[in-house]
């Protein structure tokens, strides 16, 4: 049992490495969908709460052929930028049609391990989409507690959450990433991967390194509990019940804290040496981040300028400005 709850979690933080991973090399394309607004965050709720019903109470050909759908589209929508699109259509098709053949060849191991790895690519895509589309930390917290008040009754009060394990288990496309079937399954569902993951993107985009590698920390100590309760005999843990108040916790805390403005002088030292570059810059009014006589980083927020600056190996602390379109 050890062995399958320690991979559990490995493949827990793999996930989000390759999530961290992703978002610095890639831009997932995405329909001109705009920013996030409360209605998006409440639909996220309803879907994510009314999945295990479905499984639950829809026929199984049905919810499978859905899901089935959503993890086509996810797998090529994450390859794409890394593959091209042709050809990751062309894995998600195989991955998809391994699924479905494995389950009907009677394969629950392969099942297994393919369902794992289109719930990765799914979280991965997902979560960098959300955080390309500006998801603000203030949504992440409001879904955060949403799925706490429902984790807390699907998994704590209730058998809901066992019944919708023992209905999906050995099912291709379960919403859940697993290292072992029934009788004794160690899995998580997709909710709490996709929790784990988003937060410490999101903390790091919109507070800095520090604050991603807190939540990312949180995150571990969080999980290191949970795999000490289950081997005591705990039975199944509601992850998010923890999860969601540690997430808004985590949130009240950084948006508490001054944002450090820097002083004309320091602005005017930067921008001395570099007239040329931050006239290019400024001529789309961006955020700026400079630093050893030139510009070193830009983009529509000072988070992004300042990522795009380590990125770019900048190896002092940047100033940070915006600075107005030339007329």
């Amino acid at each position: 049992m050890i062995p399958h709850v320690l991979g559990l979690h490995a493949l827990i933080a793999l996930t989000v490495a390759l999530s961290a991973w992703f978002l610095s090399r890639y831009t997932i394309p995405r329909p001109p969908v705009g920013r996030f607004v409360r209605a998006d965050i409440a639909v996220m709720v309803v879907a994510l709460v009314a999945m295990p019903f479905a499984y639950l109470h829809v026929p199984v050909a049905i919810v499978v052929s859905v899901f089935g759908v959503v993890v086509f589209t996810f797998t090529q929508l994450t390859l794409a930028p890394v593959l091209g699109g042709r050809v990751a259509g062309f894995a998600a098709l195989v991955l998809c049609g391994g699924d479905v053949a494995a389950y009907f060849a009677g394969w629950s191991g392969v099942v297994l391990v393919l369902n794992d790895v289109a719930v990765v690519l799914l979280v991965v895509g997902a979560v960098n989409l959300w955080v390309q589309t500006a998801i603000s930390p203030a949504q992440v917290a409001a879904l955060a507690a949403a799925l706490t008040l429902y984790d807390t009754l699907a998994t704590g009060l209730t058998s809901l959450t066992l019944e919708f394990v023992a209905r999906l288990d050995g099912l291709p496309f379960a919403p859940v990433l697993a290292t072992r079937g029934a009788p004794e399954p160690s899995l998580v569902g997709l909710g709490d991967c996709l929790m784990l993951t988003l937060w410490p993107l999101v903390a790091y985009r919109s507070y800095g390194r520090v604050a991603g590698w807190t939540a990312a920390g949180v995150d571990a100590a969080l999980l290191a509990v949970v795999v000490a309760a289950f081997l005591g005999g705990g039975g199944a843990v509601p992850l998010l019940t923890t999860l969601g108040p540690l997430i808004v916790v985590q949130w009240l805390y950084w948006r508490s804290r001054p944002v450090p403005v820097p002083s004309r002088p320091e602005v005017e030292r930067a921008l001395e040496f570099v007239p040329e570059p931050a006239h290019a810059v400024a001529a789309q009014g961006r955020w700026v981040a400079l630093a050893d006589g030139g510009v070193v980083g830009e983009g529509p927020t000072p988070g992004a300028a300042r990522r795009a600056a380590r990125q770019s190996g900048a190896e002092t602390v940047p100033v940070v400005t915006f600075l107005q379109p030339v007329e």
